[in-house]
């Protein structure tokens, strides 16, 4: 081994962390750019489909097996709601079309009405689905702003009243009511039928402000924060597109304009409650985190890092309706400001995914004439492994229309979310382990000056590379199209496994190294100071936080580097270290003679077989487990990164 290689390999270190920063664990991203004409036209396909494939009774098609030309015979009652419900959003953005196949869908499911002590609910089997109630009821809220129809006014009192019925105490809510035997079905919920339930009562608020919809609708939002995964063994948190769509509502509450509010949102503190607030930031994280992984999966080597798995059509729909629904409270709650612009710009990318991967009519065509498949089926839908099914166009219009509004905003606000200061500000000292650093800073032949001089000038130089490599972080994310999270995530999986290798490997030694002050170019500034993972942390904490954080805690792990070097220099005199004029023979230590300050016995230690003077056993044994400390709070610190990148937008 000599200098040049211990360089070298430095190097290709720093380029395999490279690639498994940006091959693997951060690639690509693609998010197609789309207007609000695109939108418009995807949604107005979607719209057509649905009327086109509307049965006389009022019901869509359900499930098409494009391969096969084959429908099938299953229906479903909760989506056939929400088909309504998404039709009668079209109505209300002026789609053509929308609102004749929606009031036939309705007339479908009101004749499978079951009332029961002032109730209304839609009956799905042989009980009344909260689900499908849910999503009636939403639409007609919908169809009532749009048109000023009031004929259906008494009809969503009763059904709001059923809704509320199915309302436990804790804000949990029943998923089914047993007609037969006339009691809601006890302990029996639905991941989202809740959310549903939520969206839907506060649809009500907002049409009958003064009728007690909203408390109602206040304890269903206040059970999905604080307890419904907990209580309902939800594991992992389930990211509920339908509670984003409540919270929209929740914060156009009267009682919400950052007034007194309750013991979770004090005068002038914001719309929502600090569970609220909270609830909203980890659902803007999980939705964020599913388009990330899904525009990867599209990027130029995506399908091999990500796997072959892609999102239906009502995947699309359901990561577009939640990210736009928060993206409508962040614009109302101002502690979530800093959500404004990472929600849109996921929105977007999200949008331009799924309007790339709806079916044209070239597609139809081109299906009709290879497997003969019925081009007015195709046209318009999502399909995954030759299948569509209606949700899938369902979600999607939705989502594509929520979306116009983001397009359409004068300006996306700034401000985005990112990691403190302060812990980026740890992570970077404990990235430079100046503990674990000091032993390999030469001193051999050196005087103490010297020693010092080199690793002040080795560990500038290399806080120096680390900060200049930092720079090119935002050209290097727009050229390669990753995101800020995402280079967060990678950066603190390579932290974490230099880490953990800190802790079950030896220190670097100081040799080899380049001759007298050049020392300080090889191995103090690298491999020492400028290692991959403080490389790779740098890039990262300069995209989130700036230069100014990456000076900061490179220099600082640099300046705790310097002052140990300074105290085992000045604690072992070098070998090399000139002889007073005035020392003697006398001066030699004679048999049995106490240590001088230079000899073997000196606190300092003696020279070390390889020219460097070994220190005290007690106080390298005290910089060992310094240097392990450190290890572990990199470890901790760069867990805390990857949690937070994994739940950014």
């Amino acid at each position: 081994m000599t200098p040049g290689r211990r360089a070298t390999g430095a190097a290709l270190l720093l380029a395999l962390g490279l690639v498994l920063t940006f091959g693997v664990i951060a690639p690509p991203e693609r998010c197609p750019r789309v207007t609000a004409a695109d939108l418009r036209a995807a949604a107005g396909e979607a719209v057509d489909w649905f009327a086109r494939n509307q049965a006389d009774d009022g019901t869509w098609l359900y499930l098409y097996d494009a391969r096969a030309d084959a429908p099938a015979s299953d229906y479903n009652v909760v989506r056939h709601a929400g088909v309504t419900m998404s039709l009668y959003q079209a109505a209300n953005a002026g789609m053509a079309r929308a609102r004749e196949s929606a009031d036939r869908g309705t007339a479908w499911a009101l004749d499978r009405l079951v009332r029961r002590d002032g109730w209304a609910a839609v009956r799905d089997g042989g009980d009344a689905s909260v689900g499908a109630t849910a999503l009636l009821t939403a639409g007609l809220v919908e169809r009532r702003i749009d048109t000023g129809d009031p004929r259906h006014d008494d009809l969503l009192r009763e059904l709001g009243r059923f809704l509320v019925a199915q309302t436990e105490p804790s804000g949990a809510v029943l998923a089914r009511y047993d007609v037969a035997g006339r009691a809601p079905v006890p302990g029996l919920y639905s991941v989202y039928y809740t959310g549903e339930a939520y969206w839907a009562l506060t649809r009500l608020n907002r049409l009958f402000p003064d009728e007690g919809w909203g408390a109602v609708a206040d304890r269903i939002g206040a059970y999905l924060a604080q307890r419904r995964d907990r209580a309902e063994d939800v594991w992992p948190p389930l990211p509920d597109h339908w509670a984003a769509y409540g919270l929209a509502e929740t914060v156009a509450f009267a009682d919400r304009a950052g007034g007194a509010g309750d013991a979770g949102r004090s005068a002038g503190a914001g719309r929502l409650t600090a569970s609220e607030l909270a609830y909203a930031r980890r659902q803007a994280g999980l939705f964020g985190a599913q388009v990330r992984w899904v525009s990867q999966r599209f990027g130029p080597w995506g399908a091999a890092v990500r796997g072959p798995m892609v999102p239906r059509g009502g995947g699309y729909g359901v990561m577009g309706e939640a990210l736009t629904g928060l993206w409508r409270v962040a614009r109302a709650e101002p502690r979530l400001a800093d959500l404004r612009a990472p929600l849109a710009e996921r929105a977007l990318c999200n949008a331009g995914l799924a309007v790339r991967e709806q079916s044209d009519a070239a597609e139809a065509d081109e299906l009709a004439a290879g497997g003969g498949a019925d081009p007015g089926r195709v046209r318009g839908a999502w399909f995954r492994d030759g299948e569509t099914r209606m949700d899938d166009q369902q979600h999607a219009l939705s989502a594509l229309l929520r979306t116009e509004a983001i397009v359409e905003a004068e300006a996306i606000d700034s401000g985005r979310p990112a990691p403190s200061a302060w812990l980026w500000l740890i992570v970077l000292v404990a990235a430079v382990n100046p503990f674990r650093l000091a032993p390999g800073v030469p001193q051999g032949e050196r005087t103490a000056r010297q020693a010092i001089r080199v690793a002040a000038l080795g560990g500038t130089l290399g806080a120096a590379l680390a900060v200049g490599l930092s720079l090119t972080s935002g050209p290097l994310l727009d050229v390669l199209d990753v995101s800020r999270p995402a280079l967060r995530i990678a950066a603190g999986v390579v932290a974490v496994l230099a880490g953990a290798l800190a802790l079950s490997t030896p220190a670097a030694p100081a040799e080899p190294a380049l001759p007298g002050g050049r020392a300080a170019l090889v191995p103090v500034a690298v491999p020492l100071v400028a290692s991959p993972a403080v490389v790779l942390l740098a890039l990262s904490a300069h995209a989130d936080r700036g230069a100014d954080v990456v000076a900061a805690g490179t220099l600082a792990g640099v300046a705790v580097l310097v002052a140990l070097v300074a105290v085992r220099a000045r604690r072992t005199p070098s070998a090399a270290r000139p002889t007073p004029p005035a020392a003697t023979s006398s001066s030699t230590p004679v048999a049995g003679a106490p240590a001088g300050p230079g000899a073997p016995g000196d606190a300092g230690g003696a020279p070390a077989p390889g020219g460097d003077p070994a220190p005290s056993a007690s106080a390298d044994r005290l910089l060992r487990w310094a240097a392990r400390l450190t290890s572990a709070g990199l470890i901790a610190g760069s867990v805390l990164l990857v949690v937070d990148g994994i739940f950014d937008v």
